[in-house]
């Protein structure tokens, strides 16, 4: 068996607090047995406590630069909305590419809300855009409003081009 240097045992003890590597896959790496290092973990509580400290640090920094970014990130998002919405590009988009769009538009707006109301019918997504505006289901065959359920998906719908 190898014997570790202090720098391998610092490296050690950074890979498994900061980063979760598995004690296996450290005793594989630095060609020792698995109980090496967990002596080597357990004999330096002190060196783990800042390594646990540095990465709260390190995660404080990067939440407050990405808080200083807040005003170019909306500013971007923006410009990406207004790209999106482009009439243009949109008839040259497939309903597939569309429908993704969309999907991925709403997971990120609703990902963190919690229904207003504890009655289904209130929280409808096609409630919620017809309320916005947004009218004309009836008029896309992959997408048919039934009374009731809210939407139904056609399988073999035809899309006239």
């Amino acid at each position: 068996m190898a014997k570790l240097t202090d720098l391998q045992r610092k490296r050690i003890i950074a890979a498994h607090v900061a980063n979760g590597v598995s004690q296996r896959k450290l005793a594989a790496k630095y060609g020792v047995s698995a109980t090496t290092i967990r002596r080597v973990l357990k004999g330096d509580a002190q060196l783990a406590q800042k390594v646990a400290q540095k990465k709260e640090e390190n995660t404080a920094s990067i939440l407050s630069f990405m808080d200083t970014q807040k005003n170019d990130v909306c500013d971007l998002l923006k410009n990406l909305l207004a790209a999106i919405n482009d009439p243009k590009k949109i008839e040259a988009t497939s309903l597939s590419q569309l429908a993704t769009t969309f999907g991925i538009i709403v997971d990120k707006f609703t990902a963190h809300e919690a229904p207003q109301t504890t009655n289904e019918a209130e929280n409808n997504l096609f409630d919620a855009i017809a309320s916005c505006g947004g009218e004309g289901f009836d008029d896309l065959p992959e997408i048919q409003q039934t009374p009731g359920d809210g939407g139904t998906v056609v399988e073999d719908a035809e899309v006239s081009e």
